[in-house]
């Protein structure tokens, strides 16, 4: 990193995740005063994945080569018990950490961007900017921080823990394909709700993963190992590389009020019932860069983000992982044996966290018309318990039959 306080600045970016790397980067290559803050800039050890058109429209807005930094797989794969296998015709890309991190980092980097080794702690306004208090004593001012330092632990997690395995795994993952879901080859090995993923890497090795969707309080990772090892064994797969474990907080509250503009997980990017967040946090850095460069101010910036449709978006998102949440391995599989049968426009909105509202809505709904008559009873209550009396009452009206006296 480069030493010494960088010069008069207009844009602080906290934190080197994919949000704040690729926001730096956008804030530099339009023309603005940047400097990032990170105690490390080295690319990121989990694996991120995103759909296709979510890394087409991102690498353009970034300026990237979208081929190079994603390995896209044409198609993806779910099973369910109930529904079988179902090939979705979407594409699913996976980030290549180390091209993708190196191409913003030299973006940044060939824009003048100023990087500072060292952890942003606190932040402040101040004569109509904003400060970035580091844990050194360093202050750095700015027109506008940009604050990507991620969220809180939340309430409610999504685990998993993978192994690379080397050796054929047609029966599990299609040739050609990214397993999204497999229900049914966890099912035997006990314990709440996991499913199989499955990603083929560069080097011909493959990635599984036994993943626990949502759960408060979250399955231990133990668990998921052993469940995943036994896998492993009747498939007669052994691990060839250092175990990926994976914590997302699903439920964490996003950062609204104070100094600084959240970016990524600290702006409620994480789709609260799926885990995903790259694909919009890799959007959104452009768009504030954009709103900072045309003059807007830290209020403007904030606003860009923390819009009212994705708030509307975000807590009917909460309210499908609180109906997730209760779910049994039964009554899990019939949700996403459902699920699946919408028009892909539906479910694509649902997976969305910068869906409309309405758009998701409606995929809830779709979901629940599909659902057998006793789990439809069930997610009644949920939503209901949940204090959405009205949604319940439109979801009933689905079904045609009147509410219970």
């Amino acid at each position: 990193m480069q030493p010494g306080r960088p010069p008069a600045l207009e844009v602080v970016v906290a934190g080197a995740g994919p949000a704040g790397l690729s926001a730096a980067a956008a804030c530099a290559a339009a023309g603005l005063r940047t400097a990032l803050v990170a105690p490390a800039l080295r690319p990121w050890p989990h694996t991120y994945c995103l759909w296709a058109e979510e890394l087409t429209a991102a690498a353009g807005a970034l300026g990237l080569d979208a081929g190079a930094v994603a390995a896209v797989h044409p198609t993806v794969v779910v099973r369910t018990a109930a529904g079988g296998e179902r090939r979705l015709g979407r594409r699913y890309a996976r980030l290549r950490n180390d091209v993708l991190h190196a191409a913003l980092l030299d973006r940044a980097r060939a824009h003048g961007a100023h990087l500072v080794d060292g952890r942003v702690e606190a932040l402040r306004a101040e004569g109509g900017g904003e400060v970035a208090v580091l844990a050194d004593g360093t202050e750095l001012r700015a027109g506008a921080v940009l604050d990507a330092r991620g969220a809180g632990p939340g309430t409610a997690q999504q685990r998993a823990w993978g192994e690379v395995v080397a050796g054929p795994v047609d029966a599990l993952v299609p040739p050609g394909s990214a397993l999204l879901m497999d229900w049914t080859a966890l099912a035997g090995t006990g314990g709440s709700p996991a499913f199989l993923y499955g990603l083929p890497l560069d080097d011909g090795t493959t990635l599984l993963e036994a993943t626990s969707l949502a759960a408060r309080p979250p399955v231990p990772l133990p668990d998921l190992r052993a469940r995943l090892a036994a896998l492993l064994e009747s498939a007669g797969l052994r691990p060839v590389g250092p175990p990926e474990r994976v914590a997302i907080p699903l439920d964490a509250r996003p950062r609204r009020s104070g100094p600084g503009t959240p970016l990524g997980a600290a702006a409620g990017m994480v789709h609260p019932a799926t885990g995903y967040s790259v694909g919009a946090s890799l959007q959104l850095g452009p768009r504030v860069a954009a709103v900072l460069a045309a003059g807007g101010d830290a209020g403007a910036a904030r606003r860009a983000v923390l819009t009212a449709r994705r708030r509307a978006t975000a807590g009917l998102l909460g309210v499908g992982l609180e109906v997730l949440l209760p779910l049994d391995a039964a009554a899990t599989d019939a949700f996403f044996a459902a699920f699946f049968t919408l028009p892909e426009r539906s479910w694509a909105a649902y997976l969305s966290t910068e869906a409309a509202p309405g758009e998701v809505a409606a995929a809830m709904a779709g979901t629940f018309a599909a659902l057998p008559a006793a789990q439809r009873r069930s997610l009644l209550r949920t939503v209901a318990r949940l204090g959405g009396a009205q949604t319940a009452g439109r979801l009933r009206a689905l079904t045609g039959r009147p509410r219970r006296p």
